[in-house]
C-alpha cells in the first residue's frame, strides 16, 4: 500500500511539474507575440510620425505602396547621366535592418531629411499613436519608449512604465534615418496578470481536471484499502485453518500406521499403505500452499543436513508411482546407484521432486515416460526432469512460477492443480540458493532443470 501512495504523489508531482512545464512554454510564446505586436505596432507608429511631422495627412497603407521603377541595365546612357544624387546599397540597408523594402528605406531617407532640418522625431506624438496601435491589436502592457542618439544614450523617454521600474522585454533598436543618428526602443514589462487573464478558463479547466482526477484516485486507494485489510484477514484466517489441517492428519497417519502393523491381512495392509500415502501427500501440499503464501511475508527456515538427492528422488517416485497406479508410465532414474550428497533441506527437496514428477504425469498422456538425471561438477549439481508430455508454449515459460498460474490447454478436461507447485519449487530452489530453468515445445515434451551451489 505504501507503495501505491508513493506513486499517487510521484504521480501528482509529475503531473503539476509537468502543467507548470506547459504554463511556462505559454508564457514565452505570449512574451514572444507580444514583442512582435509591439515592433509591428511601433513601425507603423514611426510612419505615421512622419506624416504629422510634414503636416501631411497619415497615410492610410504604409505596407503596400506603390513604385515605378527602372533597372539600371535597361536605362539609356542618357537617362543614367542626368540621375541625381547618392547612391543606395539597397542589400546592406536590409542587413542594418534599416529597412524591409524599398518604402521603409524611403521613408528613412525622409527621416535624414527632416533631421537636417532640426525637425525631430516627436516623442509624445509617436507615443499616442503607438498606444492607438496597440488598442488596435488588443494588447495591453505596461513600455517605455525610449529615444537614443548615435552613441546609444538615452535623450528622451516617455510611457505607462516608471523610469525606476525594471523591464522584461524590449524590441529592437529602430532606426531613425539611414545615417543611425537616432534610435526607438521600447522596454516593455509583460506581467503575469494579463497572461493569466487570457489563459483563465484553459486554467481552470486544467486545475478541474487534476482534482477530478486525484479525487478518483484517493476514492480508489481508500476502497483498495479496505479489500487489502479483508484479503489480509481472510488470508490469515485460511491459513490458520489450513495449518490447523496438518495436525490431524499427522494423527490419522500415525493411527494408520500403528493399524498396519497390527494388521495381518495383506489386502488391508496394502489399502492402509495407500490411504497413508495419500495422507502424506495431503500434508505436503499443505505445507507447500502455507510457505508459498507466506513468501513475501515470513523468511523461510531451512534445516540443512547432508543428504543424498538420489535416495530422496527414488523416494519421490516410490510415492508417486504408487498415487498414480491407474495412469501407464515410465519413470526412469539415470545412475540411481551413484550417490550424491548435499546440504539441503530434505523434506522441502522432497516436495519439490514431488512436484516436478507429478506435474509430468498430471499434464501429459498415458504412457507418458519420465528420466530423471543427476549431473555434477566442481562448481555446481544440476537434477533434469524430463517428459515426453504436453510441452509449455515459450511465452508462458516464466509465469509457470508464478502463484496460482496454471498454463491453459484444451486437452484438460477439469482443473488439475491449484497454481502453486512451481511457484513453491521457485521458493525453494530460491532459499537453497539455486535456481530452477524450463526447456519446453508443445507436443516435444518438458524438461525442468534444478541447479543446486556447490559449496
Amino acid at each position: 500500500m505504501k507503495k501505491v501512495i508513493a506513486i499517487v504523489i510521484v504521480s501528482t508531482i509529475a503531473v503539476f511539474g509537468l502543467q507548470g512545464l506547459w504554463m511556462k512554454s505559454m508564457y514565452q510564446a505570449y512574451t514572444h507575440q507580444t514583442i512582435e505586436t509591439m515592433e509591428s505596432a511601433l513601425g507603423t507608429s514611426i510612419g505615421k510620425e512622419i506624416s504629422y511631422r510634414e503636416k501631411k495627412q497619415p497615410f492610410k497603407d504604409p505596407k503596400n505602396p506603390t513604385f515605378v521603377y527602372k533597372r539600371a541595365k535597361d536605362m539609356t546612357p542618357e537617362e543614367r547621366s542626368s540621375l541625381k544624387g547618392d547612391t543606395l546599397n539597397y542589400d546592406e540597408l536590409r542587413e542594418k535592418n534599416i529597412g524591409s523594402n524599398m518604402y521603409d528605406i524611403l521613408l528613412q531617407i525622409i527621416q535624414d531629411k527632416l533631421i537636417e532640418k532640426k525637425n525631430y522625431i516627436q516623442l509624445h506624438t509617436l507615443d499616442s499613436l503607438f498606444q492607438a496601435e496597440l488598442q488596435k491589436a488588443k494588447t495591453e502592457a505596461r513600455y517605455r519608449l525610449l529615444i537614443f542618439d548615435k552613441d546609444t544614450t538615452v535623450t528622451e523617454q516617455t510611457g505607462t512604465l516608471a523610469e525606476c521600474a525594471e523591464a522584461t522585454d524590449s524590441t529592437r533598436l529602430f532606426p531613425i534615418g539611414i545615417k543611425g543618428l537616432q534610435f526607438v526602443q521600447v522596454k516593455v514589462d509583460i506581467g503575469l496578470s494579463a497572461f493569466l487573464r487570457q489563459m483563465l478558463y484553459i486554467l481552470i479547466a486544467s486545475v478541474g481536471m487534476v482534482v477530478v482526477i486525484l479525487g478518483c484516485v484517493v476514492y480508489l486507494m481508500i476502497v483498495i484499502r479496505k479489500k487489502n485489510i479483508l484479503f489480509k484477514q481472510r488470508e490469515a484466517n485460511l491459513n490458520g485453518t489450513v495449518h490447523d489441517l496438518k495436525a490431524p492428519l499427522n494423527g490419522v497417519i500415525t493411527l494408520l500406521g500403528f493399524l498396519r502393523n497390527k494388521q495381518t491381512d495383506p489386502s488391508a495392509r496394502t489399502l492402509m499403505d495407500g490411504t497413508i500415502r495419500q495422507a502424506q501427500c495431503m500434508v505436503s501440499d499443505i505445507e507447500s500452499l502455507l510457505v508459498t503464501a507466506r513468501r513475501d511475508r515470513q523468511q523461510l527456515h531451512l534445516q540443512k543436513k547432508e543428504t543424498d538427492l538420489v535416495q530422496l528422488v527414488k523416494l519421490a517416485k516410490e510415492s508417486l508411482s504408487a498415487t498414480y497406479t491407474g495412469k501407464p508410465h515410465l519413470i526412469c532414474i539415470e545412475n540411481e546407484q551413484i550417490p550424491v550428497m548435499l546440504e539441503v533441506d530434505a523434506l522441502y527437496i522432497t516436495n519439490v521432486l514431488r512436484n516436478l514428477i507429478e506435474n509430468a504425469l498430471k499434464y501429459s498422456d498415458d504412457g507418458v515416460e519420465i528420466r530423471i538425471r543427476i549431473r555434477q561438477d566442481k562448481t555446481h549439481t544440476c537434477l533434469e526432469v524430463e517428459d515426453n508430455g504436453w510441452g509449455i508454449e515459450r511465452k508462458y515459460h516464466r509465469k509457470i512460477f508464478e502463484q496460482y498460474f496454471q498454463v491453459p490447454n484444451d486437452k484438460e478436461v477439469r482443473r488439475r492443480g491449484y497454481g502453486i507447485g512451481l511457484a513453491f519449487t521457485y521458493y525453494i530452489m530460491e532459499a537453497h540458493g539455486g535456481s530452477i530453468r524450463v526447456k519446453s515445445e508443445p507436443g516435444k515434451g518438458s524438461t525442468f532443470s534444478c541447479i543446486f551451489p556447490m559449496k
